[in-house]
């Protein structure tokens, strides 16, 4: 009886050292998975801001304060919608004309409704041409009374860079207004928006004229304000 339990064990140990001299079979590599990056420039987004805008009219100075927003939307990659508008309040200093008053307040209203495509030169660079069209009307509300004086529709259309770098981006480009009512046909501007939360920036926004409409000299307007990415 022992001797067959001795037999049964060393059989056992035969069994399991030639298993355990058994290669284990490979296993299949598993390919990484690659999250596609982000968009970092962004065309989707709402902007809300302070706007502000100089001007000389037939060398009487010209001050507007008003508010501005935009709204930009891109369903797909290099296609974007824009769309912006503004209210000013605008004051022209009548003084030095000898008419015996001092100033007039007019509402300046502006609507821009384009689309826009970019082509990455890099990936924090691209160039943008975004084209549509511009309405911009001037109402009088001084001197009790209360009309349209002039309005007017035309085409815009804005080459320009954007660039982003961290939480810095920038928009640098011309734009070209065939609008009778705006205050000049080419703008150079320059826009800086400053990430301080997610989907948050703050933003400034710097324009000057480069070749102002009939009786318009010394156009510089700035905004600043908010905008939110989506």
């Amino acid at each position: 009886m022992l001797k067959k339990t001795f037999t049964s064990l060393a059989c056992l140990l035969l069994a399991a050292a030639s298993y355990a001299g058994e290669a284990a079979p490979a296993k299949e590599p598993v390919a990484p998975t690659i999250a596609p990056e982000p968009e970092e420039i962004s065309y989707s987004n709402f902007s809300l801001a302070y706007g502000y805008q100089s001007a000389d009219f037939l060398g009487q100075d010209v001050d507007a304060h008003g508010i501005v927003a935009g709204l930009e939307f891109s369903p797909v990659k290099h296609l974007y919608f824009a769309l912006n508008g503004g209210w000013s309040n605008v004051e022209l200093d009548l003084g030095g004309l000898g008419l015996g008053v001092n100033d007039a307040d007019f509402d300046y209203w502006t609507v821009n409704v384009g689309v826009g495509g970019y082509i990455p030169l890099t990936r924090n660079i691209h160039f943008v041409t975004e084209v549509g069209a511009s309405y911009a009307s001037l109402d009088i509300n001084d001197f009790g009374a209360n009309f349209n004086l002039d309005e007017d529709w035309g085409v815009y259309v804005s080459p320009h860079f954007r660039a982003k770098f961290g939480i810095v981006e920038t928009h640098l480009g011309v734009t070209y207004n065939s609008n009778d009512v705006v205050p000049a046909e080419y703008n150079l501007f320059l826009r800086l928006f400053v990430e301080v939360a997610p989907h948050v920036d703050l933003f400034v926004n710097g324009s000057l004229g480069l070749e102002e409409q009939e009786f318009f000299d010394d156009v510089f307007g700035v905004q600043a304000g908010v905008r939110v990415k989506f």
